[in-house]
Parts: C-alpha cells; structure tokens; sequence
C-alpha cells in the first residue's frame, strides 16, 4: 500500500477492452473499485483510507486513471478481503503459489496459471496489447492495470465476471450487470439441459451459416440427436438469450459457461458428457479413446494432475483460436486414484477443470 504522496503511484489511463469479451474492461474496472468503495466511504475519504494525499478514488473511478492490478489486490486486502480465498474460489483449486503470495507476485502468478502452456503469440492474438508486453506482464517483470489484467483473464479464461464475483457482486456493477444475470441463466441451462450446449455449438459451424440453416436436418446430423431433441434445445437457448432467431437461421451471442460453481451439479453434467462418450463408444462410433494403468508415487499422481489442468487450459486456447468451425468435438477425461476415499490422493476436492 503506497505511502502519503503527493503524487501516488501507479496509475494508467484507459485500457481497450478484449475484442472476443465485449466488455469495457476499463469501464468494469472504474465500477468494481467504486463498488469496493461502497456507500459509506467518500472518494476523499476512501483515497485517505488507502494511504493517498490525493483524490486518487476520484480518477479511479471516473475512469482518468487505474491502479495496477498489484494496487487492486493491495487495496483489497486493505479492506480485510481474503483475497488467497477469492482467488481459490476463482481458480476452484488450493493452487500452491497462492500460499506466501503478495499483492505484487499475484498477478504474474494468476496469469501463468490461466495461461498453462498456451504459447504466448496464441495468448497475445486474443488482445488488443503487443506480444513484448503480454510477455512482461506474465513474467512478472512489469505490473499490468486492473483494466489490463481483466482483459487478460478474459483472454486466457473467459471468465472475467467470475473474477469480479470473487471480490463483489457483479449484479451491482451497471456496465455487466446484465451481462451477469444471462450468465447465471446460461448456466442453469448447462446444468439442466446440457446436451443444449451441443447444439450452440453446432449453430457455430461454418456450414450453417453457409447454408446449413434452410436444412432441418442439418443440425441433427451434425451431433447424431434426434430432431425433438434439438428442437427443445433452441427453445431453451433462446429463452436463456445465447441465440436470436433471424432470417439466416439462429444466431450466437457467444459466452464462456462455466459450470463448476457449484460442484454437485457439475458433476452431474460431467457424468452426463461422460455417458454421452460412452454410448457413442459402445455403438463404435470413431474417434481417440485409451486408458493407462499404472502404479506411480502420490506426489508424481498429483503432478500429472497438474500437467493435465495445464493441457486443458492449452486446448481451450487453441480451440479458442480455431479460424474455422467444421465439426462439434466432445473432450472427456479421467485421472483417478483407485484407492479408497481416506488415502485418496486428491481427496474430496480434487476434480479437472
């Protein structure tokens, strides 16, 4: 936490926002600081609070500057947040170097994680920032701005409003707060009817739009479902907001809908995706499907758990960066320790991502 200065640092002006997000990134910064703020606390008094001469709170918040993402987690704390909590909650897992972190490390830390072994052009592709300076901010070598950081796990993740609902209720911030509300509704949907995704996922493909649109039977071939089927989950999506029907068929309004807020229904949904695998390998349908037995030690077990988060994180980039949409493809995967639940090496907690 900066000292009384007349001239407190670090401060940046205005960050693009993500192109893929659709978010103000700068704008959603300006509004997470004034809802960290709340009511009760003036500018000036919340800009003493935090250990600055200046009105600093005011050019936070009408968006003339930003703090570095290490200031946000600074100020954060300050306010007696768990902020290694929040960003477990966040992460969904005990990540290591989230123990004896400071606000500085935090950052750099946070973003090698989301980033796994992406390489950096793909990461750098899907911002609006230079490579040099995507490479300095995951290095650790230079601080990003709260804008800029939000950006970035828009970026690696897409799971920007996640983050912010570690630390407030994005509900209360106007420029997402709706954006929220579909989220939340986009992810009933996923836990109650997940096959609807395979269906969003089709209306993706090149040949739909191309033409795949005017063919009833275009999408019900594409995922092998049966037409009722398919009809019930475009109803559902466009109750939910994903898709608007126009005159060249559905269109998506793309979001990331992650699951794994609330576990027990996660695994529901990964059983029924597990399932859906089986079945389409019981019935010889082609594709890549193995197993590998093996005796290994718990620390080198927890290690491949570790390099098998990191592979998904990669594929997600990859799938992200796709230029072209030809077929809908379904990644399931287990890595499980046999033995009974009070030995088990990932215990209760420990799932894939």
């Amino acid at each position: 936490m900066p000292k009384k200065t007349p001239s407190p640092a670090p401060e940046k002006s205005r960050a693009p926002a993500a192109p893929s997000a659709g978010i103000d990134t700068a704008r959603l910064a300006a509004e997470l600081l004034a809802a960290l703020r709340g009511d009760k606390r003036s500018r000036p008094g919340f800009s003493r609070y935090l250990g600055y001469a200046s009105n600093i709170a005011q050019r936070w918040e009408t968006g003339l500057a930003a703090p570095s993402a290490a200031t946000f987690f600074s100020i954060c704390s300050r306010l007696r947040l768990d902020v290694p909590g929040a960003l477990r909650a966040f992460l969904r897992r005990d990540a290591p170097w989230l123990r004896g972190a400071t606000s500085d490390t935090l950052p750099a830390a946070l973003l090698r994680e989301l980033r796994g072994r992406a390489r950096l052009g793909a990461v750098a592709e899907r911002t609006p920032y230079h490579r040099s300076s995507v490479s300095r901010w995951l290095d650790g070598s230079r601080q990003p701005s709260l804008p800029e950081l939000l950006c970035l796990i828009d970026a690696l993740s897409g799971r920007t409003l996640d983050f912010v609902s570690s630390f407030v209720d994005p509900a209360r911030l106007p420029s997402v707060a709706r954006r929220w509300e579909e989220l939340v509704l986009a992810r009933e949907l996923a836990y109650a009817h997940p096959l609807s995704h395979a269906v969003l996922r089709a209306l993706e493909l090149d040949a739909y739009r191309a033409g795949g649109h005017r063919d009833a039977g275009f999408i019900p071939r594409a995922l092998g479902m049966a037409p009722g089927e398919v009809e019930r989950a475009l109803a559902l999506l466009e109750q939910s907001g994903q898709v608007k029907r126009s005159r060249r068929g559905y269109e998506v309004h793309p979001r990331v809908v992650d699951t794994g807020a609330d576990p027990e229904r996660a695994r529901g949904v990964k059983l029924g995706w597990a399932e859906l695998a089986v079945q389409r390998l019981r019935g010889g349908a082609p594709g890549q499907c193995g197993y590998n037995l093996f005796a290994i030690s718990r620390a080198d077990l927890r290690r491949l758990h570790e390099i098998q988060l990191a592979f998904v994180r990669e594929m997600q980039t990859l799938i992200a960066g796709s230029k072209g949409n030809e077929c809908v493809g379904l990644y399931c995967s287990q890595l499980i320790d046999l033995g009974v639940a009070d030995q088990n090496v990932f215990g209760a907690k420990a799932r894939l991502e």
